[in-house]
């Protein structure tokens, strides 16, 4: 048998959850580790896209910087992928 992917594991559980894949955040959800890399994916997480602002979640204050560091070449990437949501600011929120 086959092994999946991770995008088709994520693939199979949101169409489980009946979450709208034409959906963009959605799919910046699913591209996460391709869009900041494997390093920042395992320690941050998209929590929402608000009125053009990316809103991310960190496990520790030293990958909230990394990401802020990083922010120019994430933005970049994202809008070259989904520019119809317009995204333009990066937050960062660190788990306590």
């Amino acid at each position: 048998m086959k092994e999946k992917t991770t995008n088709e594991v994520l693939d199979l559980l949101l169409a489980r959850l009946k979450v709208d894949q034409s959906n963009p955040v959605a799919n910046v959800q699913r591209d996460w580790i391709e869009i900041v890399g494997s390093d920042l994916a395992t320690h941050t997480r998209l929590l929402e896209v608000k009125r053009g602002v990316l809103i991310v979640k960190s496990n520790h204050s030293t990958w909230s910087q990394i990401v802020m560091m990083r922010r120019k070449s994430i933005l970049k990437r994202i809008n070259s992928l989904y520019p119809q949501l317009n995204i333009s600011k990066i937050q960062v929120r660190t788990s306590s």
